[in-house]
């Protein structure tokens, strides 16, 4: 299935990441995404404050081809990997030669190869982070197990050094003065942006180090004091390659450091445009709803014309009776008119997407996807139970529902991918990426001060001290992803809560276990100094797993 990231983006926005993977031999492959959003009835959404146009104002969508998955082992020895490297040298032996010049094959390899670097160093990384996590606090199991990570962190480094390597020897030649200007630029982006995310992961490594030594505090007996070294090592090599290149992306202690985020974007943005692909967007349903306008004119016109036939016969065309009898047809037809386009716009506009985007390639027209979006308001009473009961999860009891007055928000995204289109749009690639990030900016307009002060008595001297106390709000986030549809369609469903005060977004909680949460990093996806699982209040009825995997009992509509 898929394994959604559900994270902070930035003090406003949460951000949504998905990725829709096509099977080898299936032609057409479909997608649900359901997102149900529990916002509390305090804040003042409804279908009537947060108009369907208001709501996609508030989501930005990005959609691209996935990177290519190549394990850091196979950039790091030579003769694997060779089917994004053999591109890179034929495009150069052939430039060097003073063959054709064909720069934008060559430019569009680079990034390829930058786009891979990146995810491989990134993926196994944030995998290695995870197993931090996983450390027994026992002293003997702790020390075996670091004993392990202690060997993969060894392996991660010698992998990534070597992959450097490589990568900077096939890159160099994009350097020789007849190599076109815009393949020189390309490969000094490419060049730059994989040192970047070299350091970052390499330092957020050192980090977990430092912080498991301070936890375990056994300080230079623990397996993980050399190889902390030796990621520093990569991570200062990574900052004074950069500098004895020239880039400007580093940082300097108590500088503004302005450039550095911003040339950060821009590299992402440049190594990234390759995997951009051509999305067409227009208003869903807009011939269905011309036709039901069409139906609703037409009922009220046969109206007004039988009326006014028997008028006619009954009392003649020029009689005062026959007048007044037209005019108040023609009222009447007009409140028809109107009564039919609402009554069967109700009826089928359920089934009716808010918007249709077609994917093409950029290069040509050819489709090679379609996602179909609607949002609305639903009663809580139409809701899946299982989706209500995940919400209820962690306070299962019904007064406890009872107390938390909730209007649900529903946004439903259908996917479907081609699969010939995907490979020939680029070799290799596996599927798209669906990023989409939401603004709760408008949820804040009706919240409290962020810090309400809470009188006590003090338990040691009794006298009556003021605690400030913050103020926060919980949006629940419950998504449904299903694959497929009628008797092959599987689904998922995991829950998050959005915590939000009246300054913006604090954090995003994973709802997992029996009454437990943990927080989740925007950057590595996984919380390094606040990873430990927060215990709650142990309700009974709690389910086991806040991620299910199961048969739909009933098809999609």
């Amino acid at each position: 299935m898929i394994d959604p990231r559900l994270e902070a983006h930035d003090a406003n926005q949460m951000e949504l990441k998905l990725s829709y993977l096509v099977e080898p031999g299936v032609k057409r492959q479909r997608y649900l995404v359901e997102t149900y959003m529990f916002v509390p009835r305090t804040l003042g959404i409804s279908g009537q404050s947060y108009s369907v146009q208001g709501f996609f104002e508030d989501l930005q969508t990005f959609v691209r081809l996935k990177t290519p998955q190549v394990a850091l082992e196979a950039l790091a020895k030579a003769g694997r990997g060779e089917r994004w490297f053999s591109p890179v040298r034929a495009e150069l032996d052939r430039l060097l030669s003073g063959g054709a010049r064909a720069t934008d094959e060559l430019v569009r390899s680079l990034k390829v190869l930058g786009g891979i670097y990146r995810s491989a160093i990134r993926d196994e990384g944030r995998l290695l982070s995870s197993k931090f996590l996983s450390l027994e606090d026992d002293i003997e199991g702790a020390m075996m197990r670091e004993q392990e990570l202690a060997r993969a962190l060894s392996v991660w480094i010698e992998h990534l050094e070597s992959a450097l390597t490589r990568l900077r020897h096939a890159g160099s030649r994009c350097e020789h003065a007849i190599v076109p200007v815009a393949v020189r630029e390309t490969w000094a982006a490419v060049d730059e942006y994989v040192s970047i995310y070299a350091e970052e992961i390499a330092t957020t490594l050192v980090q977990a180090c430092d912080e498991r030594l301070r936890a375990a505090g056994r300080g230079e007996e623990s397996p993980l004091v050399a190889v902390r070294e030796r990621l520093a090592d990569v991570a200062i090599g990574a900052y004074r390659y950069r500098r004895s290149r020239g880039y400007p992306s580093y940082a300097i202690p108590d500088a503004p450091n302005e450039d550095l985020p911003r040339r950060r974007r821009i590299l992402k943005r440049v190594i990234s445009s390759v995997l951009y692909l051509d999305l067409r967007h227009e208003e869903g349903g807009a011939l269905q709803r011309d036709i039901i306008a069409g139906i609703a004119a037409a009922l009220a016109m046969l109206f007004a014309a039988l009326v006014a036939l028997w008028a006619q016969l009954e009392w003649g065309p020029l009689s005062t009776t026959f007048v007044v009898i037209l005019v108040v047809s023609y009222i009447i037809k007009d409140r028809i008119k109107e009564w039919a386009r609402r009554s069967l716009g109700r009826r089928f506009s359920a089934k009716l997407p808010d918007f249709v985007t077609e994917i093409r390639k950029p290069d040509s027209d050819d489709v090679i996807g379609q996602l179909r979006e609607s949002v609305s308001v639903v009663d809580p009473s139409r809701i899946d139970p299982e989706i209500v009961e995940l919400r209820h999860a962690d306070h299962p009891s019904a007064i406890a529902s009872h107390g938390r007055p909730e209007v649900v928000v529903r946004y439903a995204k259908e996917v479907v991918l081609e699969s010939d289109g995907l490979q020939k749009a680029m070799e290799g690639v596996e599927g798209l990426n669906d990023i989409i990030r939401f603004n709760f900016a408008k949820f804040r307009a009706r919240m409290d001060d962020p810090v309400e002060i809470y009188r006590i008595v003090h338990p040691t001297n009794r006298s009556v001290v003021e605690v400030p106390c913050s103020r926060v709000y919980h949006v629940n986030v419950v998504l449904k992803i299903t694959r497929g549809r009628n008797k092959n369609a599987m689904s998922q469903i995991v829950r998050v809560r959005v915590v939000l005060d009246a300054e913006g977004l604090k954090r995003v909680e994973s709802i997992g276990g029996v009454g437990q949460v943990q927080t989740v990093d925007a950057v590595m996806g996984v919380s390094l100094e606040s990873a430990q699982l927060v215990a709650m209040s142990q309700l009974p009825g709690a389910p086991d797993r806040a991620l299910r995997v199961r048969t739909p009992k009933r098809p999609l509509a």
